[in-house]
């Protein structure tokens, strides 16, 4: 180790397989998982991020996944009420909405879109960010969401390695009849779950790293990416938090994509990434406005590396770049 580094540094295998243009990558689980989910759609990769909405515990993303797989429908009678809006205890509340039409509409669309989305994906990213899950005492049945109901509603429990292990051997299972292209990329949301004490979340933590290693041994085409020990370990610092000192801020999200790429990019598509920067950078440039000219040269060349990309990677988002350059354009 360099000793000047002044730091321990978390290894990471190159994987086995590696993500490319064209390989489509769902990301399912906590907050975490669309944070990287969207640097890589903001890359131009074709991504689905959190389809359901953000979910925590592995028994709700579990129950998303079978949802997604047989396209299961959601029926009004299923939504529940509480000041004026209709929820969904299996989804996250962004769905939720005073008219319940509008609520059961837009999950069976997200359903019918991550079916089609899941059953030609490449990759799944899935994140775990706690172990502890909240089940209605009424029926025993595990929530994604609780949605501010009273918590007299609820049982709080810790699930055990085996519970989770039980769970999601099964559902591997079923996702490689679905698809059996699928590669699997699990974390643990680096996010420290505080209302359970300093210890809780720890123990929680370490339920969901040791079902995660059981699976991980279990399966081919199995990964574990260190989100959780790269933050913990390499980036050792509150600088590298929110204010509110629980959740990774946006240079450490920055710092942990960088190093999935390194391990899990092929080549070409870390070269990808280097050319959509510049366009990027070029979309947020704002020009001077003395040097109208060569401003005009200057969006003609983003025009061109843009249509130059979409040529050469079909499968990547540039559309709206295209378009952003094209109307800029239009304006000399």
């Amino acid at each position: 180790m360099d000793k000047e580094l002044f730091r321990t540094i978390v290894k990471v295998e190159k994987a086995e397989s590696l993500i490319e243009v064209d390989s489509g990558v769902m990301f399912m689980g906590s907050c975490f998982a669309s944070n990287i989910g969207q640097y890589l759609a903001g890359n131009r990769f074709p991504a689905l991020i959190n389809p359901y909405g953000v979910l925590y515990n592995p028994m709700s993303i579990s129950m998303a996944f079978q949802g997604i797989m047989n396209i299961r429908t959601v029926k009004e009678s299923e939504l529940v009420n509480l000041n004026g809006l209709w929820h969904s205890f299996n989804h996250h509340g962004s769905f939720s909405n005073p008219d319940p039409e509008c609520v059961v509409s837009s999950i069976n669309k997200a359903t019918d879109y991550a079916h089609k989305f899941l059953k030609s994906a490449g990759f799944l990213f899935v994140t775990f960010g706690t172990a502890n899950v909240y089940a209605l005492r009424e029926g025993d049945k595990v929530v994604a969401n609780c949605h501010k109901f009273p918590d007299s509603l609820f049982n709080r429990y810790l699930l055990n390695v085996d519970e989770i292990v039980d769970e999601w051997k099964e559902l591997m299972v079923q996702l490689r009849v679905f698809n059996p292209m699928l590669n699997v990329v699990f974390t643990v949301s680096p996010v420290r779950h505080w209302r359970d004490g300093a210890h809780g979340n720890q123990v929680s933590k370490a339920t969901l790293l040791l079902a995660i290693h059981k699976l991980a041994t279990l399966f081919e085409k199995v990964w574990y990416f260190p989100a959780y020990e790269i933050v913990l370990d390499e980036l050792r610092d509150y600088r590298f938090y929110d204010p509110e000192m629980l959740q990774p801020n946006s240079q450490a999200v920055e710092y942990i994509w960088r190093r999935f790429t390194e391990s899990h990019f092929s080549e070409q598509a870390r070269l990808f990434c280097r050319e959509v920067d510049k366009i990027i950078r070029a979309r947020n440039h704002r020009p001077s406005g003395h040097n109208l000219p060569a401003h005009k040269l200057f969006l003609q060349q983003m025009l061109e590396l843009t249509q130059s990309l979409a040529q050469r990677y079909p499968s990547a988002l540039l559309e709206q770049d295209s378009v952003f350059f094209q109307e800029a354009l239009s304006d000399f």
